[in-house]
């Protein structure tokens, strides 16, 4: 670039994930756009695991805008062949509950599969690569190693001073920098403090040598590491994300990290040691680090929660983490970052278009970011109460799986109808007052209001483990909690073999079998594949189920 300014229709600080998706769909929608990255592709990034929300989101956009290339991150079939070697895959959330000293009692865990695929443990510094090479392929100026010194935006655009000699004017600024939050530092909009309960913070890396969990004693239907694995324990948890764990992979490291609330656990030595005086107090997790080798620095951060009094302006928009962030518990960090995506592209379309940057068609962008932030908030807030006790947390795990199945199903048949009619109006939410998603159950706001006063009635001991888990469990018969599934959906999600039909009975069966897996104390597994429908842990079907479950030739178990 010249020393003179360039002109631009938007700007983008922030190379990684949210910041290219979006300028490489702008791009292809021919506006002219600049990405502005600190650093230079790859760069590290701890990892990310996907969930079938935010693979529908992508699978929304690419059909949408005309972008089989971004579906590719969706998928892990195509990831080796068009993206990357080096991502995981995952085929359920995984939860296993451990007490100090103790080793892990095999009836504390839980498999929750993913619904309509299998998904991916992200290899991020490869998928931010390829996003943002695709970015400059359909025609975004890439500015690496480029620091932004200075912000200013005025009645006719913005003006961004940077390190280097050359000026950047746009019509239009996206902060996608996260944590760094350039806008939100310029413009005082982060809140201080925040508003947000929870309290965490985390220490992390990559390691080499990290098996499966319980490798030879096992005894739930699949190996731990095809999940993204949450070991929870009173106020924290471990993670582990493989990216290693199929024959394509050519990638031996694995995503490691401790998440921990400070007020019961506050810093005392180097992130190291403290990782292993953890490993130290969980003897089956320490049994499953006993030969890892980290293979880079430790990274310790402070407390990781923080939000903002505004997250959109005039001629300006913070993206998901640059706005605000919680607890990379339940992966909803990409689900977060690419719902803002698929809400501000056709404003900022419209607006480019007519140069009209009023701020009101951008205010439900702010509502919405708020609205998810303090659900993630309420979320991960509940899990660490609950890890108090184990009962608590089996009630509590299925006031966010109801949540989330129901909304994904949800999507998927709008992604369905939308692909068959190209009608936009298959996208447009009639969800009142939803609380973390336009496409969640309509009656799931007021049950999951009621079960987090539940919760933190139970933490300030107005309630004890029993009640809380019994009132919550109870409470879900409350509402019919309908999976809102079609014949259409199951084979779009490729989960009939071929040959094989749906009747009208089927669907009602999975409908009914779901909703008792969701809401029976006693089932550990959800394994959400048509062929091998539902595995039920400790406790056998509903009889009239089993023999339905015969007809579909559906097998059940029962493990120890």
């Amino acid at each position: 670039m010249s020393n003179s300014a360039r002109m631009f229709d938007v700007a983008i600080l922030g190379g990684g994930l949210a910041g290219s998706l979006l300028g490489a769909i702008l791009a292809k929608q021919g506006i002219s756009v600049v990405i502005i990255e600190e650093g230079v592709h790859p760069r590290f990034v701890v990892g990310e695991s996907t969930t079938p929300h935010t693979s529908l989101l992508i699978s929304l956009l690419a059909e949408r805008y005309g972008m089989p290339e971004i579906e590719h991150i969706a998928y892990p079939e195509r990831l080796p062949k068009h993206v990357c070697t080096t991502s995981g895959l995952k085929r359920f959330f995984g939860f296993v509950y451990q007490r100090p000293g103790q080793p892990y009692n095999s009836r504390e865990g839980f498999q929750i599969g993913t619904n309509s695929k299998d998904e991916n443990h992200w290899f991020r510094q490869d998928i931010d690569a390829y996003l943002f090479h695709l970015a400059v392929q359909y025609g975004a100026l890439p500015m690496q190693q480029t620091e932004v010194k200075a912000v200013e935006i005025g009645p006719q655009g913005a003006s961004i001073q940077t390190n280097t000699s050359a000026e950047i004017k746009a019509r239009y600024v996206v902060d996608g920098t996260g944590y760094k939050r350039i806008l939100a530092r310029r413009f005082d909009l982060r809140e201080t403090p925040t508003h947000l309960k929870h309290h965490s913070r985390t220490i992390f890396t990559h390691m080499v040598r990290v098996p499966s969990f319980q490798q030879e004693q096992n005894v739930m239907p699949l190996a731990w590491n095809l999940s993204t694995l949450h070991h929870c324990f009173e106020r924290g948890w471990f993670w582990v994300i493989p990216f290693n764990n199929h024959a394509g992979s050519t990638n031996p490291l694995v995503s490691v990290g401790l998440t921990i609330d400070p007020r019961r656990y506050p810093r005392m030595h180097s992130p190291e040691r403290e990782f292993q005086e953890f490993l130290q107090r969980f003897p089956s997790v320490a049994e499953q680090f006993s030969s890892a080798q980290a293979v880079r620095p430790w990274v310790s951060t402070g407390r990781l929660q923080y939000s903002s009094k505004q997250s959109t302006g005039f001629r300006y928009c913070l993206m998901s983490h640059a706005s605000g962030f919680v607890d990379p518990l339940f992966s909803r960090g990409m689900v977060n970052t690419v719902e803002i995506i698929s809400a501000l592209i056709d404003p900022l379309l419209n607006s480019l278009a007519t140069d009209n940057f009023d701020e009101e068609p951008y205010k439900h962008i702010d509502r919405l970011q708020q609205r998810v932030l303090d659900y993630n908030d309420q979320l991960v807030n509940g899990s660490f109460i609950s890890w108090d006790d184990f009962e608590v947390w089996n009630a509590w795990l299925r006031v966010w799986s109801l949540g989330t199945i129901l909304a994904e199903f949800r999507l998927m048949n709008a992604l369905n109808d939308y692909t068959r009619t190209r009608d936009e109006q298959c996208l447009r939410s009639t969800v009142p007052d939803p609380i973390f998603s336009d496409f969640e159950d309509p009656d799931y706001a007021a049950f999951f209001k009621q079960a987090a006063d539940w919760i933190e009635a139970f933490e300030s001991r107005s309630l004890s483990a029993e009640e809380t888990a019994k009132r919550i469990f109870d409470h879900t018969g409350d509402f019919e909690f309908p999976v809102n599934i079609t014949r259409e959906a199951f084979e779009r999600a490729n989960w009939l073999k071929p040959g094989q039909v749906m009747s009208d009975s089927n669907v009602r069966l999975v409908r009914r079998s779901y909703r008792w897996a969701l809401t029976n104390p006693n089932t550990r597994d959800l394994f959400g594949r048509f062929e091998t429908l539902c595995r039920w842990a400790q406790h056998q079907p509903d009889p009239h189920l089993a023999s339905d479950f015969g007809a579909l030739q559906v097998q059940s178990e029962k493990t120890a």
